[in-house]
C-alpha cells in the first residue's frame, strides 16, 4: 500500500474502529477547532492518548475526517441527529463501522455510501 503522509494512498478498505475511540477523537478535534475558530490539524499523539490501547489511530482519524466532511460538505444532513450541537451516539456508531475506502488519487466523492450511512443512522436512532 502506497503512503503519502499519514493516510495510505489506496482505494482499499479502512478498518472499522471502536465507537468510543472515534467519539473521543471527535471531541478532541471539535474542541481544538472551536479554540482555533476553524479547522486545524490535531496531533495524533493527543488522539492516541484519548483512544484505547492498540487503536488504529490512522483509521480513527480518517473516519473522524470523513465525519467532518459529511457534516461540512453535505450541509444539514446530520442536523436531525444533533442535540445541543453534539451528535447522537448512532452517528458515531455508524461512522465507526460503515464500510469505507481510503481515498485514492483525487477526491471526487466521499469514499463511502452516504445514503447507506444516513439510513443506518436512522435505524439506530432512538
Amino acid at each position: 500500500m502506497e503512503e503519502s503522509g499519514f493516510w495510505p494512498v489506496s482505494d482499499g478498505p479502512v478498518p472499522s474502529v471502536d465507537m468510543t475511540d472515534l467519539k473521543s477523537a471527535w471531541d478532541i478535534c471539535r474542541e481544538k477547532w472551536r479554540q482555533a475558530r476553524g479547522t486545524v490539524a490535531v496531533g495524533t499523539s493527543l488522539i492516541e492518548l484519548a483512544c484505547s490501547p492498540g487503536a488504529d489511530i490512522r483509521a480513527v482519524t480518517y473516519r473522524c475526517a470523513m465525519l467532518q466532511m459529511l457534516e461540512n460538505v453535505r450541509g444539514d444532513l446530520l442536523a436531525p441527529w444533533k442535540q445541543s450541537g453534539q451528535f447522537q451516539e448512532a452517528v458515531f456508531g455508524v461512522a465507526a463501522k460503515i464500510p469505507m475506502n481510503w481515498i485514492g488519487e483525487g477526491l471526487s466523492q466521499l469514499p463511502f455510501d452516504v445514503d447507506a450511512f444516513l439510513e443506518e443512522v436512522r435505524k439506530q436512532s432512538p
